[in-house]
């Protein structure tokens, strides 16, 4: 049995990362943290290359699975598998990952597919001061904006409003603000250098102060959560795109910045 490694051969804008050695239940833990990291650097898409990598159990595979829905959520980023050998392969099938994450013979067909289906994305990064918070406000119109999603300009502003304000207030450091063009919802997501989970707190029953900013997102977003990071977490919110007169008409595509 060979110790998992994991090589980033490519951050940006599609993230490539080529496995080798043995996946099992313990090395799981690694490549879930590795693959995570890719993740929170906020790329266009993850392929992972499969060519060198040999699994001691097919139940270890969920691992990819699992991630591809935690990449969904947080940003709608593309995953791909690439390259696995013929055993791999039929240990794939058996655990059904393809149903959650294409599965492609060769790199070069993984990538353009996860090019092909990468969501526009806006991406800025934020010095945790209280500043950042208007930042963040006229970054997210400029991609309402820019994608003919005006009705969600203002529950967007509140949204990154109250998750830049907690990370400037609980996390310090510098922060990561993503804003993605998904088919059904746009999504926000915000990495910081504070291990510790967002938690909403009610406001003070006798002043009535505090507690309302997460409880806001809450009521805005159709979904939010956060996740662990190797240096930190991200936390995410999604907004659904269309509204109950319908989505705006012809709701296009921005360049990435």
């Amino acid at each position: 049995m060979s110790e998992l490694r994991c090589a980033v051969e490519s951050r940006s804008p599609i993230a490539v990362l080529r496995l080798s050695g043995d996946l099992d239940g313990a090395s799981r833990v690694a490549l879930r943290s590795a693959l995570q990291k890719a993740l929170a650097e906020q790329p266009s898409g993850i392929v992972v290359d499969l060519a060198e990598l040999t699994a001691a159990d097919d139940l270890s595979l969920t691992v990819f699975s699992r991630f591809a829905g935690t990449a969904a959520e947080w940003s709608d980023c593309p995953v791909a598998l690439c390259a696995p050998s013929v055993a791999l392969g039929a240990a794939l099938d058996r655990m059904a990952i393809g149903r959650a994450v294409g599965v492609h013979p060769t790199r070069a067909l993984a990538v353009a597919a996860v090019a092909d289906t990468a969501p526009v994305r806006y991406r800025r990064y934020l010095p945790a001061r209280p500043t950042a918070a208007a930042h963040a406000r006229r970054l997210v119109v400029q991609a309402c904006a820019a994608w003919r999603l005006p009705h969600l300009a203002d529950d967007a502003e509140v949204v990154v409003t109250e998750l830049v304000a907690n990370a400037v207030r609980h996390a310090g450091g510098d922060l990561c603000l993503s804003i993605a063009l998904g088919q059904r919802f746009l999504h926000v997501a915000l990495r910081d250098g504070s291990p510790v989970p967002p938690v909403a707190i009610p406001p003070d029953p006798d002043t009535g102060q505090g507690g309302r900013g997460l409880a806001l997102v809450e009521a805005l977003a159709a979904s939010w959560g956060s996740a662990p990071t190797p240096e930190g977490k991200v936390v995410w919110a999604t907004l659904r795109r269309s509204t109950r007169s319908g989505e705006a008409p012809d709701a296009g595509r921005a360049r990435q910045v």
